[in-house]
């Protein structure tokens, strides 16, 4: 199952920090999203082109998950090496494009032809 077919993105920035947040659809799917994107799991994934920690943060009322990456942007969005003055938009994707196995939890990085 897709990240992005039961939930929806948003990402931000401010200073060097990127800001992704994933809100579910439901109980059910934040209770999935929960134990499969796991700080460690995020990281991995991101850390191929935000390197730097990854935290997260749990919003269960809202259904969400807030991850915040505080050295993704060096030097702020202006000033950083990295592609694009809104790579950052982008970056959400790459947690959208997210495959989970309900029942192993794993994830992988599924292929979109649009």
């Amino acid at each position: 199952m897709r990240v992005g077919d039961i939930a929806v993105g948003r990402a931000g920035d401010k200073g060097d920090m990127l800001d992704l947040t994933l809100v579910a659809q439901d109980e059910a799917t934040y209770q999935l999203l929960s134990k499969a994107l796991t700080t460690q799991a995020v990281a991995h994934m991101l850390n191929k082109v935000v390197p730097g920690p990854v935290l997260r943060y749990d919003l269960p009322v809202l259904k969400a998950l807030k991850f915040v990456m505080p050295e993704a942007l060096p030097g702020g969005v202006y000033a950083t090496l990295r592609p694009g003055l809104h790579w950052q938009k982008a970056a959400i994707w790459l947690l959208l494009d997210l495959d989970i196995d309900p029942d192993t939890l794993a994830l992988t990085l599924t292929s979109t032809s649009t």
